[in-house]
């Protein structure tokens, strides 16, 4: 699984930040790092088969202070992980220039 780190860096250096201050560009990141995170996280669990999404949820609620434990167990529970990451990555930039 490809960091998402470095695609929260694609997003960032599409928005073109370099006019705004260090702090307000920190919290900007940390924002859009928090809510791509939740909207990824939300669309995974839908994909996960019914009879697995207990657990999985319990996995990722467990480990949410380490985020290569979680990586480990969304590559464990979904097959298209990658994919979806991708989707929703796409989706949350289409909203951003919406704005």
């Amino acid at each position: 699984m490809v960091s998402l780190n470095k695609k929260l860096i694609s997003i960032i250096q599409e928005l073109d930040l370099g006019d705004i201050n260090e702090t307000k560009k920190l919290s900007i990141l940390d924002e859009i790092g928090e809510v791509l995170t939740q909207r990824i996280i939300l669309r995974l669990i839908k994909e996960v088969p019914k009879k697995k999404k207990a657990l999985f949820i319990e996995k990722i609620n467990n480990n949410k202070t380490d985020p290569d434990k979680v990586l480990l167990f969304i590559d464990h529970f979904i097959e298209n992980a990658d994919e979806i990451i991708d989707e929703e990555i796409e989706k949350y930039k289409t909203d951003l220039k919406k704005l």
